[in-house]
């Protein structure tokens, strides 16, 4: 008897599940209701004065110590296109009390920072004498950074980086969910600056090829999507909305807006945690309780392109991320043409701003008012006072997770009260960044594989899974 799963969402999650499948053999259906696969991982091209600008309107790297992108891509053959953003860690700026300062990246530049006392910096360098926590309970990214880092330690530097990676206010955040690296560093080795010592000592002794920090690809982060479908040869279905999802004696049926039915044995919701709510609230009425009990955001990016002379006075930063407690219309800026030049033709200076984090209107405000925001945010910050040539905008209501103190306890509670044959997968459960969401697609079609392998066995029939 062959096993049909029915995958949820076209996302990255969504799609690594499908891959997985395909390479155990497994009949699959993709419906995803957007009209492009791949969810936030969006590369858009545009032309100005027949020169082409790529534009990431999501992540535009990925790091490799979470190792999911990189193994992808050299599973879909795509290890030729993979390139290094130049200088990610370099060049990288917060701000505090209304100044712009650069993260100290070497002991020359710790010492002579401004953006900690010597009150501050004493007390960083006694984090490797600071009692480790063993154990696996949850807490803030804050309380974390705190604890090993002193307040000004986590407040100027954690926080701000990791805060406006994760888009997340670092007192409510979950370190487990956020940064669980950390928390492995400290339970492993003592601590962070023990910890990444060891790590430095190990990867000298790999004999491996190194890996560079971060990799992107040549023609933007899509490329990894449209390689996926390329070789995708299940079942794949766009505009297509999937309005519930009802348990039968022998599997599940999917009923989609158009009327429509699909009948299937087992199921991977790769959705937003409200909108996985909406789908189970027949089949698991106290799971889907729960999920909308989880908590989501709006966020948004503009990318801004000028001409190169215009923005010669700016700030020299590469990255700038801006505490919450600024109370800025803006998270944060990535520039793009200097950390990734295949992007922008020469002449062109592209930028990347952040919104919706800080400040919530910002992610539904119109396009004028939010594009006069920014542009006051960077000339105030950055010192860039030219108008764009072109801007992109990309929103995303209520369209992203925040992974609150307690998520994966009461994750595994959701988990725990879903019926048999139903899973869920993605950036609201399990990790927030592509590599997380890559792993979870993985994880669960494996987790499938195993319950289509006990339902054939408990049922007498034959399975036509490979292993």
């Amino acid at each position: 008897m062959r096993t049909r799963v029915t995958i949820i969402g076209g996302g990255i999650t969504g799609l690594s599940a499908a891959w997985e499948l395909q390479k155990k053999g497994i009949d699959y259906t993709v419906f995803e209701a957007a009209s492009y696969w791949g969810g936030k991982v969006l590369t858009d091209t545009v032309e100005i004065d027949g020169e082409t600008f790529i534009i990431d309107a999501g992540p535009e790297s990925f790091i490799t110590r979470k190792p999911e992108v990189w193994q992808l891509a050299h599973e879909l053959r795509l290890q030729n296109d993979l390139i290094a953003p130049e200088g990610e860690a370099q060049g990288m700026a917060v701000i505090h009390e209304g100044e712009l300062h650069f993260v100290p990246m070497s002991p020359g530049a710790f010492v002579t920072t401004s953006l900690l006392s010597l009150g501050g910096k004493l007390r960083l360098m006694k984090e490797p004498f600071v009692a480790p926590r063993k154990d696996t309970e949850d807490e803030t990214l804050a309380s974390f950074a705190r604890r090993r880092l002193g307040n000004e330690g986590a407040q100027r530097l954690i926080e701000p980086v990791l805060g406006g990676i994760y888009n997340a206010d670092p007192e409510r955040q979950s370190v487990m969910v956020t940064a669980p690296h950390m928390r492995d560093l400290e339970r492993e080795h003592g601590g962070l600056i023990r910890g990444m010592i060891a790590t430095m000592r190990q990867r000298s002794k790999s004999s491996e090829p190194k890996k560079p920090r971060f990799i992107t690809f040549a023609s933007g982060t899509s490329e990894l999507i449209d390689e996926m479908i390329a070789q995708l040869t299940g079942d794949l279905h766009l505009n297509t909305q999937v309005s519930a999802i009802t348990r039968t004696d022998t599997g599940y049926v999917i009923d989609l807006a158009d009327g429509a039915r699909h009948e299937t044995d087992a199921v991977i919701i790769t959705t937003l945690a409200h909108t996985a709510a909406e789908l189970l609230s027949q089949t698991a009425p106290s799971a889907a309780a729960e999920l909308h009990n989880l908590k989501q955001s709006s966020i948004g990016t503009m990318s801004l392109i000028y001409h190169e002379a215009d923005v010669a006075d700016a700030r020299p930063v590469r990255g700038l991320m801006i505490p919450r407690r600024e109370g800025r219309a803006i998270d944060a800026v990535l520039w793009t043409s200097k950390r990734l030049p295949e992007r922008v033709p020469a002449g062109y200076a592209m930028l990347k701003v952040f919104f919706g984090g800080a400040q919530p209107a910002m992610a539904t405000v119109d396009e004028e008012s939010l594009l006069a925001n920014v542009r006051r945010e960077l000339a105030e910050l950055v010192n860039i006072h030219a108008v764009p040539i072109l801007t992109r905008t990309y929103r995303w209501p209520n369209g992203y997770p925040l992974s609150e103190v307690g998520h994966l306890e009461k994750l595994s509670e959701i988990e725990a009260s879903l019926p048999p044959g139903i899973w869920l997968a993605g950036s609201a459960y399990r990790g927030l960044g592509v590599p997380d969401c890559i792993r979870q697609g993985q994880q669960t079609a494996h987790a499938v594989t195993q319950y289509a392998l006990q339902v054939n066995t408990t049922s007498g029939e034959p399975t036509t899974i490979t292993s």
